[in-house]
């Protein structure tokens, strides 16, 4: 009879036990947040990344750092997925992506082309939403916008051959009017016209070189 309820006090014992377990992981896998749905938007003053999270975030939990070509970022009480960050289609000038769990953080890895010298964090209202800013060096965005602004004014630029045939047509304009001329005080057209058709060419072509 003793060895009945031995038995029965150990097999309590036993599942009592496994039942703990099971409570304390399920504990500790909901104070971990799920990361995932990374969107990289590119800028004329940096890079920004939004990375959605299944729990509220504290702001205090996420750090970064720079090295040379990579920015890291920490998040701790957290978990990245890690098959779904990977395998993203990256925007230069991100060029690689790497995510590491540990047990307590995880680290998300940017490499990209372009320097960056400054770095900020933000939470949206419900904190499930981080927003990360990386930000070029001032010479890189005057560089960009440069670039840019001389890809806006190139639209507008004559072509070779079109700025040929103005340069071609004043310039006869402008002979045939001096030839024709015969000091008379009307007007002489001709002159007239092929001057302004070499003035206004040479203007537009200096304007958007």
């Amino acid at each position: 009879m003793l060895s009945f309820f031995y038995m029965i006090r150990k097999m309590f014992t036993t599942k009592t036990v496994i039942v703990l377990l099971i409570l304390i992981g399920i504990s500790n896998g909901q104070d971990k947040t799920l990361l995932n749905d990374l969107r990289i938007d590119v800028k004329q003053n940096g890079v920004f990344l939004t990375l959605q999270s299944s729990l509220p975030l504290k702001i205090e939990n996420i750090t970064g750092w720079v090295n040379k070509d990579w920015f890291y970022m920490t998040i701790h009480h957290a978990q990245g997925d890690t098959n779904e960050l990977r395998s993203m289609q990256l925007l230069q000038p991100v060029i690689a992506l790497e995510n590491t769990n540990a047990e307590e953080s995880t680290q998300l890895a940017l490499r990209l082309k372009e320097k960056i010298e400054n770095y900020e964090f933000y939470l949206s209202e419900d904190k499930h939403t981080i927003i990360a800013a990386l930000y070029y060096p001032s010479e890189t965005v005057v560089a960009f916008l440069d670039q840019n602004k001389s890809k806006k004014y190139s639209k507008y630029k004559l072509n070779s051959h079109l700025r040929s045939v103005f340069y071609l047509t004043g310039g006869a304009l402008t002979i045939s009017g001096v030839i024709s001329g015969d000091g008379s005080d009307g007007k002489n057209t001709g002159l007239i016209l092929g001057l302004v058709i070499l003035a206004g060419t040479y203007f537009y072509d200096l304007l958007t070189q």
